[in-house]
């Protein structure tokens, strides 16, 4: 069992534009917490879009509130042309150097090999992002480390960069490693870097996708850095999707298959990760308290699991029409405007309409849970729920 001294980590998954449910479910974990309350989590780790959110609670790590309120106001006033162009022109555009590279085999222009052009999304970051204020939150004490997952397209590796005390070291594991960093906008940049939709991302002499293509311990980060219970706030529902009502199933449309792959990119392997260390969980309960203490590097892990109470997929065709003409026209004419194929759809739906339902969801049902938060992050581990419903784990 995890005591109240020990070090709380947050782990943010990707998830494109749903990754404001997070900043929602957060607003929510800082009014449980009070005004005055410090920030809860000294270990923070991101990957795609849930990486800009932990490099900004990272650089507000003296003042929870401010840092919540500060990404509350980033994503309640953003629109999708923040983040990617998708006028008809620039799109219709992008388009045609793309398929012209795939069918001449040539590598074609740069950064024409993906879906969107995402270069407005540096400008953004490069606003939002103060890098001096990470360096200065671990000085002062007040952040043990953050973290930016990505992912080489060189070796296949899941990398770990991370900014932290130095007392932590790198470390290697099969296909996956973590190194040390200053990190900064192209971090994020490589994070958020979603194949075939973003264009890949240079850091030094390598290129990177992003970080949840394969990353199969997404919990691993938050331990290596020193974290012993880790709040988790997933961006989807592990069960799946309702399946309709009636009616034969349909032959699935290009956004249909996309939307899939991109739910399993961000979820499947947080789930299998999640399901193994309740199981190792288990095990440890097995062996006597005197154990546990002279072997520390097996230790109990608590782990409390955040994620949406609705289908974002489904909430995110309400707002398709809020789709800027070119990007409209080109997710409608791959099938992302009903069934699953909405699923695409709410990764790419950065609209500020979708991200204000996204974070008074997400505040919602953090409250509705508020027991088991404050039981978490006191140290009680008998106050929150198992990290699953149990229907899943039989």
């Amino acid at each position: 069992m995890a005591t109240a001294g020990d070090i709380t980590g947050v782990v943010l998954s990707g998830g494109g534009a749903r990754a404001t449910y997070q900043i929602g479910a957060l607003r929510g974990v800082a009014r449980i917490l009070g005004r005055n309350a410090r920030s809860p989590f000294p270990v923070i780790t991101g990957t795609s879009a849930g990486a800009i959110n932990a490099a900004a609670l990272a650089a507000h790590a003296d003042c929870f509130r401010d840092g919540i309120a500060r990404l509350t106001r980033l994503w309640r006033s953003m629109e999708v042309g923040n983040v990617y162009k998708a006028d008809f022109r620039t799109v219709s555009a992008h388009g045609m150097h793309w398929l012209a590279a795939v069918l001449t085999g040539r590598r074609g222009p740069r950064r024409a090999a993906s879906m969107f052009d995402n270069s407005p999304l540096r400008t953004l970051l490069r606003r939002e992002l103060d890098r001096g204020s990470i360096a200065a939150k671990l000085d002062s004490g007040h952040l043990r480390a953050l973290a930016i997952n990505a992912t080489s397209y060189t070796t296949g590796h899941a990398v770990t960069f991370y900014q932290g005390l130095p007392t932590i070291l790198p470390w290697q594991r099969t296909r996956r490693r973590g190194e040390p960093a200053t990190i900064g906008v192209d971090h994020l940049l490589a994070s958020t870097a979603i194949p075939f939709i973003f264009p890949a991302a240079r850091l030094g002499d390598d290129y990177y996708a992003d970080g949840s293509m394969r990353q199969i311990a997404p919990l691993s980060p938050a331990l290596h850095l020193g974290a012993q219970r880790i709040l988790v706030i997933a961006v989807g529902q592990f069960w799946g999707q309702t399946p309709p009502r009636s009616g034969p199933a349909r032959y699935p449309s290009f956004a249909q298959v996309a939307g899939h792959a991109l739910s399993s990119i961000f979820l499947d392997n947080l789930g299998a990760d999640l399901e193994r260390l309740q199981r190792i969980n288990q095990v440890l309960r097995l062996v006597p308290r005197e154990q546990q203490l002279r072997h520390r590097e097996f230790t109990h892990v608590d782990a409390l699991v955040l994620y949406p109470s609705r289908d974002l997929g489904e909430l995110a065709t309400h707002y398709r029409d809020r789709l800027p003409a070119g990007a409209r026209y080109l997710l409608r004419g791959l099938g992302s405007t009903e069934g699953s194929g909405a699923n695409l759809l709410s990764y790419l739906l950065f609209d500020r309409q979708y991200c204000r339902e996204l974070l008074a969801l997400g505040y919602a049902d953090a409250l509705a849970r508020s027991d088991e938060i404050q039981a978490f992050l006191s140290g009680d581990t008998a106050g929150f729920l198992p990290l699953f419903p149990s229907v899943l784990l039989r």
